[in-house]
């Protein structure tokens, strides 16, 4: 089991695999093999998705191993990936959260 470490207002952005908002967050604690995230609501999220965290500008694929509320519990799936010039503009851009 990895050893995790307190974060204080990391924010991160949950997307889907295909790369589209879904919604923002803050990761609580961190370790090499997931994260705990407080959401802005308590609605269902995709069992697969990608977190985006904007300190490191890198996505990692993520499993939901729990939810309780607003808050969800991921397990990566995958190294790092740095994020683009794109995907930085796409996902914290001005107007990033509005939807076509």
């Amino acid at each position: 089991m990895a050893s995790r470490r307190r974060t204080r207002l990391r924010p991160v952005k949950l997307v889907t695999v295909a790369g589209r908002f879904i919604e923002d967050g803050t990761a609580i604690d961190v370790s090499e093999s997931g994260c705990r995230i407080r959401r802005f609501n308590a609605d269902r999220v995709p069992a697969r998705l990608a977190v985006y965290d904007e300190a490191d500008n890198a996505f990692r694929l993520a499993l939901v191993v729990w939810s309780r509320g607003p808050e969800i519990g991921v397990r990566f799936a995958g190294p790092p990936r740095p994020g683009t010039r794109a995907d930085m503009h796409r996902l914290t851009g001005r107007f990033y959260a509005v939807t076509d």
